[in-house]
């Protein structure tokens, strides 16, 4: 069911930025998440001023030192320093996560206009970090070590880590 018809209004996307995908030497979680939140900011001809809300999905885990991500959007205006900033952390996730609080926060009339902002950073950690992170999302995985990284990775007694291999290629 539509949200107009569901909740008697619609939720528009007024804005959208993002960085490049992949191995990014040079970049960190802040600077990426700054780039894409400013450029979101600029696309949808709002002030930073004019935003009630941020919502910052990420899923560290140890991959990057700092733990409170939702930090970061302070750095993209010095107009978002006294705006409610929540991070949203649900694993694979986290940005999905994210917009639908925007969107709640939305529905629910607590903000007018609300800034969603995903961002991660996997490879500043090595496999070994990575790879416990990404492991520790899972409940049959969690608190298992990881020696090789993430796909396909070999687990004690023979079995092998499959799932993300599965989910990518049906993704694909």
């Amino acid at each position: 069911m539509p949200l107009k018809d569901q909740f008697g209004t619609d939720v528009l996307i007024a804005g959208w930025g993002h960085t490049r995908f992949g191995k990014l030497e040079g970049e960190t979680l802040e600077s990426l998440l700054v780039a894409a939140a400013g450029e979101a900011i600029a696309n949808s001809g709002l002030e930073p001023g004019q935003i009630d809300e941020v919502y910052v999905g990420t899923y560290n885990a140890g991959m990057v030192p700092l733990a409170f991500a939702s930090s970061l959007a302070l750095q993209v205006s010095d107009e978002l320093a006294n705006v409610p900033a929540t991070r949203v952390e649900n694993a694979f996730a986290s940005g999905s996560g994210a917009f639908q609080q925007g969107v709640k926060a939305l529905l629910a009339g607590t903000a007018r206009k609300v800034l969603v902002i995903g961002a991660e950073k996997m490879t500043a950690a090595g496999p070994e970090a990575v790879g416990a992170a990404l492991l520790g999302a899972g409940y049959e995985s969690a608190g298992h070590p990881s020696r090789t990284g993430f796909t396909g990775c070999p687990r004690p007694g023979g079995r092998r880590c499959t799932t993300w291999a599965a989910l990518r290629s049906r993704t694909m």
